[in-house]
Formats: C-alpha cells, sequence, structure tokens
C-alpha cells in the first residue's frame, strides 16, 4: 500500500531532520485522558489520540462543535436537515452516528434511545472547549460497547484556569447572530467558578430545489435557535480532596421541513436538553487515587404536523404527526488507581447506568421503557524494560439490550528514544443495539387508528462485534517544532446493524386482491408477524423498515497527522486518511463497501501576522463516498474555510475582533447529494475579555 510506504518514509526522515535543527518547541510532552481513563504521554497510550486544542478551536473558525471534527484524519461530517448533524470514522455512516461514543468531561451523551448525538442541542459553547481528545479507532476496553469506531471526549475550560469576564458577538449571513457572555471567578480561593450564557440563531439549510428532466422538488430547510446556559464550579476542599459541579441547558426552536412533502411539511420542533454532573477526587497519597462521579442528564423533543393529503380510491386522507420523544439517563461511577510497584500501575472502575425513554409515535406506548447497565473496567501497566510498556485492559458488562460483553485490548508500547514510539494494539470491540434498534414501533396515526408504520422491531438483534489490529508510531520533534502520529489498521467487522424494507398489510389482507405481477413479489417481502387489528393501513403494501444483522466485512486502513509549528510564524497541522472496505460480498446492503472515501485529507494553517493580526485557512477534501440510510452519494469535493483576526488589549488579553468565510469556494452536497447543498457562511465576531 502506498500509504504504507508514505508512513514509513516518514518515521526515518523526521529523525534523521531533528540533527540538523536545534529550533525549540515542546518543554514539555503533553498528556491525554481518552486512552485508558488515566492522564499519560501520547507515547506511552495504547491507541491512537487526536488532540484538537485551544489554538486549532479559534483559528478554525467553527461555531459547532461536530465541525471541529473535521480536524480528525478520517472522520466525516454533515449536516442533516431533517434533525441532527451527523459524524462518522472511515465510513459505516448514516443519520445517526451511533458507532463513535461522544462525552463531555467524562459524561456520555449519546441517546439512549437512538445512540446518536444531538449536536445542535449540546448545552456547551464552542468558545467554553478547552480541547477536544479524540481516539481513533475501537476503545471498548477503556469505556466499553459503543465505543466501537472511536471515542469523542469534549473537555470543556477549567474554571481554575480563568479569571475575569467575557463577551462574544457574532452576525453574519442570513440572520446568523451568536452572542455570549462569561464570566470567572477570581481564582485565587478554594473556589473556582464559571458562568456562561448565550443565543445563537442560524440558517442550516436554505430550501433545495432539485431539478432534473420530469421532476422538480423543492428540499427541506433548516433554521434553529438555541439559547445555552452552563455553569461549572471546582472545590479545593482540602489539600487531598477536590469536588466539582456542572450543570447545564439548552433550549430552542428548529424549523424543518418542506411544502413539497407530504410526510414532513414545513413545520416547527423544540427540543430542550440538560444535564447535572457532580465528582469527587481524593488524592489519597502520591501514588492513589479515588475518584466517584455521578450525573443526570435528558433530552426532550417536540414537534407536531399534519401529514397529507394521501388520495387512495378516491378518498383524501390526513392525519397528525409527531416526534415528541423524552429520554433520561443516571449513570454512577467509581474509579481507583495505584502504582503497584516501581513498574506496575493499575486502574479498576465499577460503573452503573439507569436509562428511560418514552415516545408514543416512536415506540408505540405512552409508558417509559426502562433499562439498566453495569460495567466492571480495568488497566494495567507493566514496564519490564525502560523502553517497553504492556498495556491490558478490558470492559466487563451487562446491558438489558446486549447481554454480557467483554471488550479486551492488548498492547505494547515499544520507545524508540525519549521523543518516539512503536505500538501494536489488537482487540475486541462491541456496539450493542440501541432502544430504537430493539424496540421500535413508529407510525402514524388517526385517532387509535395506525394508518403506516416506519420502523417496527423484528425479531431479537445481536450486538455488533470487530476485532482489530493496529500500528502506530508517534513522535514528538523538539528541535524541529513537529508532533508526528502514524497508524495502519486492520478491522474484521462482524453482526452489522442495518435496516432493510419489508411490506405492511392488514390483518387478514386477501393478496388476491393486488393485480397478478405484484401479488407473489409483494407477499414475499410482507413483514414478519402480526401488526394488529389497530392497524387499517390507508394504501396496502407500503414500506416499512427493520433492524437485522447483516454480512460482516473487513476495512483496512492508513492515516497520520503531522503538526509543525514555529514560534513568531504559525502553525500548520496535515491529516490525511486512506480507507477501504472489503471482503463482505455479497454485501447486505451495497452502499457498505462505499460508505468510506479512499481518502480524506485537511490542513489547518494558522499564520502569525505583524501588529498581532493573524490568518488561518483550513482546507478538508473527501473522495467520492454514501451516507447509508437516507444519506446518499457524495462526489469528490473540496471545501476552503479562511479567517482574519486581530487581537487587541492587554497583554494575556483575549479580545479579538475577526471576519470568517466558512465554505468560501461556493455550495457543496452534504449528506445528499440530490438534497443538500451546505452555503457559504460569512460572520463577523467581536470578542472583549476583561
Amino acid at each position: 500500500m502506498n500509504a504504507v510506504r508514505v508512513l514509513a518514509a516518514l518515521a526515518v526522515a523526521l529523525p534523521l531532520a531533528v540533527q540538523a535543527s536545534s529550533d525549540p518547541f515542546f518543554d514539555d510532552i503533553p498528556l491525554v485522558l481518552t486512552a485508558t481513563r488515566l492522564a499519560q504521554s501520547p507515547l506511552d497510550a495504547p491507541a491512537a489520540v487526536t488532540v484538537i486544542d485551544r489554538e486549532m478551536i479559534e483559528a478554525s473558525g467553527f461555531t459547532r462543535i461536530h465541525d471541529l471534527l473535521r480536524l480528525v484524519p478520517g472522520f466525516l461530517v454533515a449536516d442533516v436537515a431533517s434533525g441532527s448533524p451527523t459524524v462518522a470514522s472511515h465510513g459505516l455512516g448514516d443519520a445517526y452516528d451511533r458507532r463513535v461514543k461522544v462525552m463531555i468531561d467524562g459524561r456520555t451523551i449519546n441517546s439512549p434511545l437512538w445512540g446518536d448525538t444531538k449536536w445542535d442541542g449540546l448545552p456547551l459553547r464552542v468558545d467554553d472547549i478547552e480541547r477536544l481528545e479524540v481516539v481513533r479507532g475501537p476503545n471498548g476496553a477503556a469505556y466499553g460497547v459503543n465505543a466501537f469506531q472511536g471515542v469523542i471526549n469534549i473537555i470543556s475550560r477549567s474554571p481554575a484556569t480563568e479569571v475575569g469576564k467575557a463577551v462574544i458577538l457574532r452576525a453574519g449571513k442570513d440572520g446568523f447572530h451568536d452572542y455570549g457572555v462569561r464570566i470567572n471567578g477570581n481564582g485565587a480561593g478554594v473556589l473556582d467558578w464559571r458562568l456562561s450564557a448565550s443565543r445563537r440563531s442560524a440558517v442550516n439549510f436554505e430550501p433545495h430545489l432539485e431539478s432534473r428532466p420530469g421532476f422538480q422538488r423543492w428540499h427541506d430547510a433548516e433554521k434553529i435557535t438555541r439559547t445555552v446556559a452552563n455553569f461549572s464550579a471546582t472545590l479545593h476542599a482540602t489539600g487531598r480532596d477536590q469536588l466539582a459541579l456542572q450543570f447545564g441547558v439548552s433550549e430552542g426552536p428548529s424549523w424543518r421541513g418542506s411544502p413539497d412533502y407530504v410526510d414532513f411539511p414545513s413545520h416547527v420542533e423544540r427540543d430542550r436538553s440538560l444535564y447535572l454532573q457532580a465528582g469527587w477526587v481524593r488524592q489519597l497519597d502520591a501514588e492513589r487515587s479515588l475518584s466517584l462521579q455521578y450525573y443526570h442528564q435528558s433530552e426532550r423533543e417536540q414537534g407536531r404536523w399534519t401529514v397529507g393529503p394521501f388520495v387512495y380510491d378516491g378518498v383524501s386522507y390526513r392525519f397528525d404527526a409527531d416526534r415528541d420523544s423524552e429520554v433520561r439517563r443516571d449513570d454512577l461511577e467509581l474509579q481507583y488507581s495505584t502504582r503497584l510497584s516501581s513498574s506496575l500501575s493499575g486502574m479498576l472502575g465499577l460503573g452503573v447506568r439507569a436509562e428511560r425513554a418514552r415516545s408514543f409515535s416512536l415506540l408505540g406506548r405512552r409508558d417509559w421503557l426502562d433499562a439498566t447497565h453495569g460495567q466492571l473496567f480495568g488497566n494495567l501497566e507493566w514496564q519490564p524494560l525502560a523502553a517497553l510498556r504492556i498495556n491490558l485492559g478490558g470492559t466487563l458488562e451487562h446491558h438489558d439490550y446486549s447481554g454480557r460483553l467483554f471488550s479486551p485490548r492488548f498492547a505494547a508500547n515499544y520507545a524508540l528514544d525519549d521523543f518516539s514510539a512503536l505500538r501494536l494494539s489488537a482487540g475486541r470491540a462491541y456496539r450493542a443495539p440501541s432502544l430504537m434498534e430493539s424496540r421500535a414501533f413508529q407510525t402514524y396515526r388517526e385517532g387509535d387508528v395506525i394508518r403506516r408504520i416506519l420502523y417496527r422491531a423484528q425479531g431479537s438483534l445481536q450486538s455488533e462485534r470487530m476485532r482489530f489490529i493496529d500500528l502506530g508510531y508517534v513522535a514528538q520533534y523538539a528541535p524541529l517544532g513537529i508532533t508526528l502520529d502514524t497508524r495502519v489498521f486492520r478491522e474484521y467487522h462482524e453482526r452489522f446493524i442495518d435496516d432493510r424494507s419489508c411490506r405492511t398489510f392488514a390483518d387478514g389482507f386477501d393478496f388476491d386482491e393486488l393485480p397478478a405481477e405484484y401479488r407473489e413479489f409483494w407477499r414475499a417481502e410482507t413483514c414478519a408477524g402480526a401488526e394488529g387489528p389497530d392497524f387499517q393501513p390507508i394504501v396496502p403494501g407500503q414500506k416499512a423498515f427493520y433492524f437485522f444483522n447483516g454480512n460482516d466485512f473487513r476495512m483496512t486502513g492508513a492515516e497520520f497527522t503531522v503538526d509543525w509549528r514555529r514560534a513568531g510564524w504559525g502553525r500548520i497541522v496535515l491529516s490525511q486518511a486512506f480507507v477501504r472496505i472489503d471482503k463482505g460480498e455479497p454485501y447486505t446492503d451495497r452502499d457498505i463497501p462505499d460508505s468510506a472515501p479512499h481518502a480524506t485529507t485537511s490542513v489547518l494553517l494558522i499564520k502569525d501576522l505583524p501588529d498581532r493580526w493573524r490568518a488561518s485557512i483550513g482546507y478538508y477534501r473527501n473522495g467520492e463516498y454514501y451516507w447509508m440510510n437516507g444519506g446518499d452519494y457524495i462526489p469528490r469535493g473540496d471545501r476552503f474555510d479562511l479567517k482574519l483576526a486581530r487581537r487587541f488589549g492587554g497583554p494575556g488579553s483575549e479580545s479579538e475582533f475577526s471576519v470568517t468565510a466558512l465554505s468560501a469556494t461556493g455550495k457543496y452536497p452534504d449528506f445528499h447529494n440530490g438534497k443538500y447543498r451546505h452555503q457559504p457562511f460569512l460572520f463577523a465576531t467581536l470578542r472583549l475579555g476583561w
């Protein structure tokens, strides 16, 4: 593979180049938290971790959190006009990004209902984020089921590191505005705290006219408004104890739909998300610590509209539909870490989680559905030689939807010198079915009569399973100012959960009423099981979708990130990924092998200019690929983002004025080539800090 040769050449050439340069860069090698739940150097981590730091966040110009993942090699990002944005790692993506675990400060935020992330409803602003840590690849050994294709940990800015106040004002195209304020405690006492609040309104999609010979249709538009408030506090109770408290809320309407859709017309939805998180850490001594964390979170969606008219046998039908749902999660986790000897350290943890969901339109029942989840996780690190670290990790868990599962990992890191290391990692990971995949019964109803079934559970599902092997090379070349992170991997996916259509008929339907050319074909496609006496479809034989375990396949890839910076000049971050999906013929879904572009590229250039000016350019390129299950073909494309900013104020001040142009080169297809076009976006930002 050409990519492997490129990575090998970089691994050989860069150490030689270090000898020819003496420009200082790193005083300390940064630490990552997400690979094993413990702080460690990337040289020692048993998994590949991308860090998007505060400088990259500001230079990108992004004002929405999910867009930051464009900077991670192999990640795909799309906005979906009918719901929340979605992301995918190395393909297999659809409207619900349920194969990537997403956390905020260690708190899982994937919805129990679909397993996805409500990116537009997170109770956190981009301005409040310190960094993102993204584990590129499965990490079930640390976080259990659903840490399947990656883990995203969004780490907020600590109130202990901030002082003063700030106001942020953004305004731009199509009435876009984003107003925020942040107030911090003085940071000099026992209690550090931060309060932030904002209101944002934006047009994510303008109506798009799909026009071809004999066909014209206006597709979905989307406008959202969100009000967000967030509070964070840290109490240094004693010299050994620290208490933390966070809570936040996000709420607002979304205008979605299109006049050309009889089943999804223009309408208003309201979303609300809130959370409470509390933690306690005790440093028992220099080698041992104990932590306890609890969090509660809930999400509520409300949206109603009229479906129709449907005309059948000369009769016109209209009825109400909704997207009302509510989910809740309570989680308690205890973790103990210790050093057992000079060469052996370990961590052990225990967690229990309770989840609840209710939605009459999605689940076919008005009461709450409850599920529990317990897990035991641990990590053991042994250093038999000065240059060699052996890591053994695993999570044993039991979930109501998946039963008992064990996700192990073995990793070995070999230090070539003080600034570079090789990594070999192998293990197994799982993705448990979501509540919708296990219990769906999504319907349109007229009173108590079911007129159409959209999604339905049909038989039991097994968890998706993956075996993987990963070879990496990580280096921090201080004299050159270069960080290099390379990885080649192979994953064997089994029991892939996909959806498939079947045809619905009322109980006792006489197939002899159908035209002869459809009779046997439609009978063979009939959904399994009786629908019940309440099902009286307007049109017999309409399609419904059910979930099933599809076929197995293999994913092979290589990726690298080169991060170079020089004080006074700026910084360049280049990421590249190559992916291939094969060995699955015949595929149960023909889009599986094409769901990952063979190559993706991202470049972030940050250039320091005189008089405290700074310019940044973001470039993002993808090969052609498909979004699955509701998405469509996305052609090869390029996107450029531009930002020009000037800092002002006293030393250390964050005061800044900037102008940002996202997708400066014009519209491009997003999620579905025929339906959605991402719009160019121009706005100005004024940030005042004191």
